[in-house]
Parts: structure tokens; sequence; C-alpha cells
């Protein structure tokens, strides 16, 4: 019995290109393809390549080989038309084995029946509109796309200029699956020139041009920036599947790799919630030590006094380092907004959804989690879940209904019950009130104690004690504004929670509602709406404790 693959969550690199290359450019293009593999896997040593193609002749087939010969990347193959009708496009036996071979070995094949749509062989618009559904969902799955092209205007729709310019849009021309004000940053495009038969080439054959959705204007960093942020936090998260990832059992009808990302993305989620929680532990406790070590004083000799404050300062000051330089509090964030995601994603799944969350955040916040946005699209492309075009069987109804009012019934408890999120929140605000106030009353009373005013005045007896002073006082101040940031981040986000629980209570009669009048369409607009609301509030907390660096429960 085969055992199950570790989960990885790859990087995804698109091709498109042109058909007929001279051979007397094929070393100098390979060289170019080759530089930009390897030093895409230095970067991200530890992250898998999946290449996404449509094994046509020429530039799909060229990248293919040497993404798969050196790299061991897998492959996904993204069809045009069915099979036997893309077959028909090759004309020499000889091609059509190579086809056959790569699409015998290929790990994915997404076919237009999968993605909900059906394409005429003998229309040649329903052809045209066949390739260019299939170039552009390359693109847009991508998260980068290498482009062997001559850098001129397509001659045609679908052609590898409207492939780069949906890559670097984010969207698709004439993109029918989401509102006008659909964000998505677009990604990067490495565009090796790559000259037509037979034409003047306008550059070198091999020369690479990076190209990069123009993001300045919305006011964030760079779009190569934000290309390589997202390569480092796939490197990050799949170094933590290494250590205490799960693995991907096969599930027949279900999401196994979405299913498998919430997994890993909720452990690692309570693992830095635990360390950080520690870690404020730690650097409140350290502060009460050193108060109190002066406090105390006299019951001590002074050496000891001392070393047990000087201790303190220096083990609640390394915490608070350490928990920095180790990005605990920003792995905490990211790894709960992943899991969330992935939880919408499985509710729509079960549900009868054929959404994918990535397209359905809210433009204002889409940018904010712009790697987790591509992790969650590219499992959700891994499970290749076919799309419903049929009617649906009473059957198949009922689950999508109890799946929904599971969900709905989950949430009410989530927010409002006994241990809910609203009142839990409401007592990490009080509590980390008065944490706040007792650092505070910590950094008058060394301010107080003379000692400190003492030494600014020039008091030369009092120079043993000056760098203690100052050190309690820095680790009392810094503790008391880290309890009074995580005061008023909890308060907004149990005002925000309340919002949300009050939505889903909403939610829940109008779900039982819709599920007795037998409206199960009704019950699927439902579960969408709620599923938008919770991926709303999930990045306002992100962004609530990105800013507020609220830390998590001490109960």
């Amino acid at each position: 019995m085969d055992q199950p693959k570790p989960f990885r969550m790859p990087i995804t690199i698109g091709v498109t290109g042109h058909r007929l290359i001279a051979a007397a450019d094929l070393p100098a293009i390979e060289k170019a393809v080759g530089s930009i593999l390897d030093a895409l896997k230095a970067k991200a040593p530890q992250t898998p390549l999946l290449l996404l193609s449509g094994l046509a002749e020429g530039a799909d087939r060229l990248v293919a080989r040497i993404a798969m010969e050196k790299h061991g990347a897998e492959l996904c193959v993204v069809l045009p038309m069915s099979v036997e009708d893309y077959r028909l496009d090759f004309a020499t036996p000889e091609s059509k084995a190579e086809f056959d071979r790569l699409l015998a070995s290929a790990r994915l094949v997404v076919t237009p029946e999968s993605r909900g749509l059906k394409v005429d062989r003998t229309s040649s618009a329903e052809r045209k509109a066949g390739y260019a559904a299939a170039g552009e969902w390359v693109a847009l799955n991508s998260h980068l796309l290498i482009a062997l092209w001559d850098g001129e205007d397509a001659r045609g729709k679908g052609g590898t200029a409207e492939i780069v310019a949906a890559k670097l849009r984010g969207r698709c021309r004439d993109d029918g699956r989401c509102g006008p004000l659909h964000y998505d940053e677009g990604g990067a495009v490495a565009h090796v020139m790559v000259p037509r038969e037979g034409k003047p080439p306008p550059k070198a054959a091999g020369t690479i041009a990076w190209l990069y959705p123009d993001v300045a204007r919305i006011g964030v960093r760079s779009g190569e920036h934000r290309y390589q942020s997202v390569v480092s936090s796939l490197e990050t998260f799949n170094r933590l599947l290494i250590k205490r990832g799960p693995s991907l059992a096969p599930m027949p009808g279900s999401a196994p790799h979405v299913a498998a990302l919430r997994s890993a993305a909720s452990a690692f989620a309570r693992r830095f919630r635990s360390l950080t929680h520690r870690a404020t532990l730690v650097t409140v406790l350290a502060s009460v030590v050193a108060a109190a070590a002066t406090a105390v004083d006299g019951l001590f000799s002074s050496t000891v006094g001392t070393f047990v404050t000087a201790a303190a300062i220096v083990i609640g000051a390394g915490t608070w380092a350490l928990s920095s330089w180790k990005h605990w509090q920003r792995l905490h964030t990211d790894c709960r907004a992943l899991a969330e995601a992935c939880r919408v994603q499985a509710v729509w799944i079960a549900s009868g959804l054929s959404y994918c969350v990535a397209d359905h955040y809210h433009p204002v916040q889409a940018a904010s989690v712009q790697w987790i946005r591509r992790a969650v699209r590219t499992a959700h492309m891994m499970d290749n879940l076919p799309v419903e075009t049929g009617p649906v069987s009473p059957e198949r109804q009922r689950q999508y209904a109890d799946a929904t009012l599971a969900w709905i019934k989950e949430q009410v408890g989530y927010f409002l019950g006994d241990s809910g999120v609203v009142p839990r929140y409401r007592r990490q605000a009080r509590l980390f009130a008065i944490l706040g106030l007792i650092c505070f009353a910590i950094g008058v009373l060394v301010l107080g104690s003379g000692k400190l005013l003492d030494w600014m005045a020039g008091n030369a007896a009092l120079i043993g004690d000056p760098l203690l002073n100052v050190g309690k006082l820095v680790l009392a101040v810094g503790a008391s504004m880290q309890a009074y940031q995580a005061f008023m981040g909890f308060g907004d986000l149990q005002r925000s929670f309340a919002v949300s629980a009050h939505l889903f209570g909403v939610a829940d009669a109008e779900a039982r509602a819709a599920e007795a009048a037998g409206d199960y369409e009704r019950l699927k607009a439902l579960v969408f709406e709620l599923g938008q609301a919770a991926l709303f509030e999930n990045v306002n907390w992100v962004l609530i404790r990105r800013t507020r660096r609220v830390k998590p429960s001490l109960g």
C-alpha cells in the first residue's frame, strides 16, 4: 500500500509562448529558462515546483522538459479542449507521441469540462476561446509566468501578448467570474526573448526581461518586492511543513489539498500563539521581578539584588527580542488567516459552490493577505473539483443544505458560546488593562525611587545603579505599552466579532427558513455571502493584530 505523500505547497510556474522556435536559437533560450528556474530554486530550495502548461509544441514543451528534468517539477496540463480533439492539432506522429508521454506523467490534468466549459472543435470561435481560456487560466493560477515571446502584439485571441497582459493585470479580459471592483495585484512575468521564425529579432534570443504589475499607484511596494515576498512566504511555510506538516492522504470526492492546508495552518497558528503567549508572560513577569527585587533590596545583599534585577532585565529583553526576530506574532496571524480562508473554502465546496475564496476578498483588504490568497488558490486548483453544470439531485441538495446549516451553527457557537471569542476577548481586554496599570505603576515607582533622578542630577555615588534603573524603566514602559496595545486591540476585536455574531445569528434564522421552503439556491447565496463576511472579518482581525500587536489569551 502506498504511503501518503508529505504535504508541501508548490510554487506554480505558468508557461506561454511561440510554437515555432528556430533551432539556432534553442541553446540561448534553454540557458535563459534554466537560469530563471535556478534562481527561483536558490531562493526557495525547500519548495517544490508545479509547472502549468498546455503542452503545445514549442515553448510549452521546452519549459516542461527543463523544469521536470533539472528541477524535478511536477506537471499540471491545462487543455484548451478535450484530449482527443487537442491531439489533432499536432501534425506528426512524433509530436503526438511526445504529447502523450508528457500527458501520462502529469500530476493533474485540467480540462474545459472541469472548468465548467464546453469547446466544440468544429467551431473556429469556440476553439479560439478555448485556447484563450486555457492560457488565461495558466496565467492567473501561476505565481510566475515564463513567456517565450518576441514582445510584439498578439496575432489573435488568446495570443501570448494577451496572456502576459492578463498576468500583469491579475484578471482576464472580459472576466465574468467576479465583480467590477475585484482586486488582484497581478504577478511577475519572466519574458525570454524568442524571435519568430523568419523575422528579424528585436533583441538577441535568450535575453531576459522581468515584467511586474504597476502597484505603486495604490501605495504598496514594488511588484518585484511582492513577487519575492510570496516566494519567501511559501518557502517559510514549507520549512515548517518539513518539520511537522501533515501527510496528504487520498480523499476521494473531497478536497484533500484544501483540507491538508487548513490542518497545517491551524496547527502552526496554535503553536505560534502559544509561543507569543509565553513571550508575553515572560516579559511582564520579568518587569515585575525587576521591580520586586528593588522593593525588597533590604532583605538581601546588594549583590543578590543587583543580580536578580539584571537577570530579569536580560531575560525580559531577550525574550522580546527573540519573539521579534522569529516573527512569532506575524506567523501566528498569517497561519490563522490561512486556516480561516481554507475553512471558508471547505464550507463552500461542501455547500456546492465552485468559487475560489482567493477571488472574493474585499478589494480594500486583498493586498494585505497576498501570499495567503495565492496559497489557497493553488490548493483549490490542485484539488481540481469539477464544476456542476447540470441539475442537482435532491440527495445532493440535502447534503449541501446540511453542510450550510452545520457551519452556521458552528459559527454562532464560536462567537457567542461559553468559550466564544466575544466574551473571551472582553475578558482579555480587562485583563490587559490591569496588567498595563501594574507595569505603569512599576515605571512610576522606579522614577519615584529617587535613584534615577539623583543619577541624572550627577550623583556619582550611584554610578552602579543607573543602568539597572534605566533597564527597569524601559522594561516597565515597554511592557505597559504592549499591555495597552493589547487592551485596545482586544476591545476592537470584541466589537468587530460582536457584529459578526449578530450577522450569523440573523443568518441562522434565514437558513432555517430557506431549508423549510426547500429553497436551496437561497441557501447557496446565503453561504456565499457569509463566507465573504467571514473573510472580511478575518482580515480585519489580522490587520488589528499587526497594528496593535495584540497578544493571545492569557487564560
